[in-house]
Protein backbone atom coordinates (compact mmCIF):
# COMPACT_ATOMS: atom_id res chain seq x y z
CA UNK A 1 0.00 0.00 0.00
CA UNK A 2 1.65 3.54 -1.18
CA UNK A 3 2.48 5.73 1.90
CA UNK A 4 0.77 8.86 1.97
CA UNK A 5 2.24 12.19 0.62
CA UNK A 6 3.67 14.16 3.69
CA UNK A 7 3.29 17.96 2.62
CA UNK A 8 4.68 19.65 6.02
CA UNK A 9 8.27 21.02 5.77
CA UNK A 10 11.28 19.02 5.31
CA UNK A 11 12.71 16.90 7.35
CA UNK A 12 15.85 17.49 9.20
CA UNK A 13 19.09 18.70 6.85
CA UNK A 14 22.40 17.17 8.09
CA UNK A 15 24.45 18.64 10.67
CA UNK A 16 28.20 17.93 11.70
CA UNK A 17 27.06 14.76 13.12
CA UNK A 18 25.75 13.68 9.61
CA UNK A 19 27.68 15.86 7.02
CA UNK A 20 26.97 13.60 4.04
CA UNK A 21 25.17 15.90 1.40
CA UNK A 22 25.29 16.83 -2.14
CA UNK A 23 23.93 18.67 -4.84
CA UNK A 24 23.94 19.17 -8.20
CA UNK A 25 22.12 20.64 -11.27
CA UNK A 26 20.16 18.70 -13.74
CA UNK A 27 19.77 19.77 -17.22
CA UNK A 28 16.43 20.28 -18.72
CA UNK A 29 16.55 17.34 -21.18
CA UNK A 30 16.02 13.72 -21.55
CA UNK A 31 19.42 12.10 -20.54
CA UNK A 32 18.69 13.79 -16.78
CA UNK A 33 17.37 10.63 -15.44
CA UNK A 34 20.47 8.63 -16.03
CA UNK A 35 22.57 11.00 -15.11
CA UNK A 36 20.99 11.62 -11.81
CA UNK A 37 20.77 7.62 -11.31
CA UNK A 38 24.50 7.37 -11.85
CA UNK A 39 25.13 10.10 -9.64
CA UNK A 40 22.86 8.56 -7.08
CA UNK A 41 24.39 5.12 -7.18
CA UNK A 42 28.12 6.59 -6.62
CA UNK A 43 27.43 8.50 -3.61
CA UNK A 44 25.50 5.53 -1.72
CA UNK A 45 28.15 3.46 -2.55
CA UNK A 46 30.69 5.84 -1.06
CA UNK A 47 28.52 5.85 1.97
CA UNK A 48 28.52 2.07 1.86
CA UNK A 49 25.06 2.01 1.07
CA UNK A 50 24.74 0.04 -2.04
CA UNK A 51 21.94 -1.80 -0.80
CA UNK A 52 19.49 1.59 -1.29
CA UNK A 53 20.47 2.28 -4.91
CA UNK A 54 17.47 -0.11 -6.86
CA UNK A 55 14.81 1.98 -4.92
CA UNK A 56 16.52 5.04 -4.63
CA UNK A 57 17.55 5.46 -8.17
CA UNK A 58 14.24 4.62 -9.40
CA UNK A 59 13.08 6.84 -7.36
CA UNK A 60 15.74 9.91 -8.11
CA UNK A 61 14.12 8.66 -12.07
CA UNK A 62 10.25 9.61 -11.41
CA UNK A 63 11.58 12.80 -9.78
CA UNK A 64 13.75 13.80 -12.80
CA UNK A 65 11.66 12.90 -15.26
CA UNK A 66 8.84 14.77 -13.77
CA UNK A 67 10.76 17.81 -12.82
CA UNK A 68 12.39 17.70 -16.70
CA UNK A 69 8.41 16.51 -18.26
CA UNK A 70 6.42 18.84 -16.75
CA UNK A 71 8.61 21.58 -14.30
CA UNK A 72 10.64 24.39 -15.35
CA UNK A 73 14.68 25.15 -15.73
CA UNK A 74 16.46 25.00 -13.29
CA UNK A 75 15.99 21.83 -12.08
CA UNK A 76 18.46 21.09 -8.45
CA UNK A 77 18.86 17.55 -7.15
CA UNK A 78 20.10 16.92 -3.86
CA UNK A 79 21.45 13.94 -1.83
CA UNK A 80 21.49 13.70 2.26
CA UNK A 81 22.36 11.21 4.86
CA UNK A 82 19.98 12.52 7.76
CA UNK A 83 19.52 11.37 11.46
CA UNK A 84 15.41 13.11 12.09
CA UNK A 85 15.47 11.30 15.14
CA UNK A 86 18.08 9.79 17.39
CA UNK A 87 19.47 6.54 16.25
CA UNK A 88 16.93 6.33 13.10
CA UNK A 89 18.94 7.50 9.57
CA UNK A 90 17.30 8.12 6.68
CA UNK A 91 18.47 8.79 2.71
CA UNK A 92 17.03 12.03 2.03
CA UNK A 93 16.49 12.58 -2.48
CA UNK A 94 15.18 15.99 -3.05
CA UNK A 95 14.04 17.33 -6.80
CA UNK A 96 13.28 21.03 -6.82
CA UNK A 97 12.04 22.79 -10.27
CA UNK A 98 10.83 25.93 -10.99
CA UNK A 99 7.51 25.12 -12.14
CA UNK A 100 4.23 25.52 -10.74
CA UNK A 101 4.08 22.60 -8.55
CA UNK A 102 0.94 20.02 -8.08
CA UNK A 103 -1.35 18.51 -5.82
CA UNK A 104 0.59 15.19 -4.61
CA UNK A 105 -2.56 13.67 -3.53
CA UNK A 106 -4.52 14.17 -6.67
CA UNK A 107 -1.54 12.41 -8.84
CA UNK A 108 -1.77 9.33 -6.45
CA UNK A 109 -5.38 8.68 -6.82
CA UNK A 110 -5.33 9.15 -10.45
CA UNK A 111 -2.73 7.09 -10.82
CA UNK A 112 -3.84 4.50 -8.76
CA UNK A 113 -7.19 4.38 -10.76
CA UNK A 114 -5.57 3.86 -14.07
CA UNK A 115 -4.83 0.29 -15.29
CA UNK A 116 -4.88 0.86 -18.92
CA UNK A 117 -2.26 4.45 -19.20
CA UNK A 118 1.35 3.72 -20.37
CA UNK A 119 2.12 6.93 -18.04
CA UNK A 120 1.40 8.30 -14.98
CA UNK A 121 2.74 6.33 -12.24
CA UNK A 122 5.84 7.87 -11.11
CA UNK A 123 4.55 9.22 -8.03
CA UNK A 124 2.79 5.76 -6.86
CA UNK A 125 5.92 4.03 -7.65
CA UNK A 126 7.54 6.88 -4.77
CA UNK A 127 4.69 6.41 -2.84
CA UNK A 128 5.06 3.18 -3.14
CA UNK A 129 8.78 2.86 -2.41
CA UNK A 130 9.66 5.55 0.15
CA UNK A 131 9.38 5.82 3.87
CA UNK A 132 7.94 8.95 3.56
CA UNK A 133 7.40 11.49 0.56
CA UNK A 134 6.17 15.27 0.54
CA UNK A 135 6.06 18.45 -1.65
CA UNK A 136 6.11 21.52 -0.69
CA UNK A 137 6.18 24.92 -2.47
CA UNK A 138 9.61 27.19 -2.23
CA UNK A 139 10.29 30.48 -3.52
CA UNK A 140 11.04 29.31 -6.41
CA UNK A 141 8.95 26.60 -7.49
CA UNK A 142 8.22 23.15 -6.20
CA UNK A 143 10.37 20.91 -4.00
CA UNK A 144 9.76 16.88 -3.99
CA UNK A 145 11.49 14.95 -1.85
CA UNK A 146 11.75 11.24 -0.54
CA UNK A 147 13.23 9.35 2.73
CA UNK A 148 14.41 5.60 2.52
CA UNK A 149 15.11 4.19 5.92
CA UNK A 150 19.01 3.28 6.34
Amino acid sequence: MPRAAVTATPGVLPTESAPRSNHCELAADTRSPGLLRNWVTALLAGWQLPHLADDLTLIATELATNAVRHGAAPVWAGLALCEPEVGQQVVRLEVEDSGPGFNPDECITAASDTTESCGGRGLFLVATLAGTWGAMQTATGQLVWAELPV
